[in-house]
């Protein structure tokens, strides 16, 4: 009797136990990791059929301070987030952190801080900024995180996705791309192997972003044994990592004394905040309401329009439609230029463009009708912002904020520019003119007037 009670016993005990869940990464030995064949210098393969490249390297020093074996498995990018998926794989050796990816993967630590991603286009094409490409597709990698933030960012752009960095660098090369988003180092490596560093420029950087582990969503535990490991890899033996692959990509000041920072922060927020307060006790109330009134115009455009032209107000017919030839006259184009520039050079203002002198709604139709490939706000928008950069320049952008509303069935746009900071010049022909407001209108100053009013005014 006794031997059959404890038979049964015996028998529970395994049946509680096998129905446990079980726990999988608890003091694992062997991970499968997914990484990129063509990703240089962070993870690629190579003539042998080797993994090599910084995030190997990391992976190789975690497993030999884990004491774990670890398995490299070279696939693409979305072939690798599958792998995770299905459980083909343990770890994505390195992926930047999206909203998108958030509902898939979970993510490690930083492994490489400071990742930049940059717009590169063909040497000879005449782009500066990315809303500048109009209808020029973009190559990207699928599923790479640069995938979906063109669509956020810059949805009007259109995107050709490749499955990896070496096809877009050799349709780029073979002349079937003009324009490509890849992370400065893949590109500078990539592009070095074929001779095509010179044929192929950064216009523009896109991001900065830090690459972790990602693992499958939920694997809490994974995580954290990652993350532990991490934690033994000291910054120099980092450092001596990316110095092997002549690349340095330190974490930041700001990361490593965060908690100095942050104090030093609240400590200068607090005093802010109290001058702030002080300030605003000894501000005298008809000041206070003057502010108020103009901030109540500035946010009112059709008040802006019925009070009609002045210093800080101008009205353009059109942006590029002349209306007695009834075609484009790029005359037109220099006259919005030369005003948004005497609008910098001195107190700011609003450009409605669309609006008669007399202040009659003309709308916008004409000047879509002009542009062939987007003829609409878009093509508006785009043909703005490349006038702004080219014939006054980028840096400029910052001062200037471009809208588009509907009024009174008419689209109307409106350029508001603040002051800017230094002088703006509009290049013209090989020359540059320099222009002020005053008398509510545009008004050009000599070699020796603008000299003067430079000294004067900055």
């Amino acid at each position: 009797m006794k031997r059959n009670v404890c038979l049964t016993a015996g028998i529970v005990l395994l049946i509680i136990v096998g129905t446990l869940p079980i726990q999988p990464h608890a003091g694992a030995t062997s991970l499968t990791i997914a990484h990129y064949k063509d990703y240089k210098p962070y993870a690629y393969v190579d003539q042998n059929g080797r993994p090599q490249g910084m995030l190997v390297d990391i992976w190789r020093l975690w497993a030999e301070k884990n004491q774990a074996d670890l398995k490299f498995v070279p696939a693409p990018l979305s072939r690798c987030l599958e792998m995770v998926g299905n459980g083909e794989a343990d770890v994505v050796i390195g992926l930047f952190r999206s909203k998108e990816r958030a509902v898939f993967p979970d993510f490690s630590a930083p492994l490489i801080h400071n990742v930049d991603t940059n717009l590169y286009v063909k040497e000879s094409l005449n782009v500066e900024v990315v809303e500048a490409l109009g209808g020029i597709p973009v190559g990207v990698i699928q599923a790479d995180y640069a995938e979906g933030f063109l669509k956020e960012s810059y949805p009007v752009l259109k995107r050709r996705t490749y499955p990896g960095s070496r096809k877009i660098i050799a349709a780029a090369v073979g002349g079937q791309l003009t324009a490509f988003v890849l992370d400065s180092q893949n590109a500078t490596s990539l592009l070095s192997q074929r001779n095509a560093l010179t044929k192929f420029k950064p216009v523009a950087r896109i991001y900065t972003r830090t690459l972790r582990a990602g693992v499958r969503k939920g694997d809490v535990q994974l995580v954290n044994l990652i993350n532990r490991g991490l934690k033994q890899i000291s910054r120099s033996e980092r450092e001596s990592i990316y110095a092997r692959y002549g690349s340095y990509s330190p974490e930041p000041l700001i990361a490593r004394y965060r908690y100095w920072f942050l104090g030093g922060a609240a400590i200068l927020l607090a005093a802010l905040v109290f001058i702030l307060l002080y300030s605003l006790r000894l501000r005298n109330r008809i000041g206070e309401l003057a502010g108020r009134r103009k901030k109540s115009e500035a946010d009112d455009w059709p008040s802006l329009i019925a009070g009609g032209e002045g210093d800080r107000v101008e009205f353009k017919s059109t942006l590029r439609w002349n209306l007695k030839t009834d075609k484009a006259d790029k005359n037109l184009e220099y006259v919005i230029v030369k005003t948004i520039s005497a609008f910098l050079n001195s107190d700011g203002g609003s450009l409605f463009i669309g609006v008669a002198d007399d202040g009659q709604l003309l709308g916008l139709e004409l000047d879509y009708r002009s542009f062939q490939k987007r003829p609409n706000r878009d093509g508006l928008l785009l043909k703005l912002s490349s006038l702004i950069s080219q014939d006054i320049g980028k840096e400029f952008h910052k001062f200037i904020t471009i809208d588009i509303q509907e009024l009174d069935t008419s689209d109307i746009c409106r350029i508001t520019v603040d002051p800017a900071d230094k002088p703006a010049f509009v290049k013209k022909k090989g020359n540059e003119e320099f222009y002020i407001r005053t008398s509510a209108a545009s008004v050009p100053l000599s070699l020796s007037e603008s000299h003067e009013y430079i000294r004067s005014h900055w």
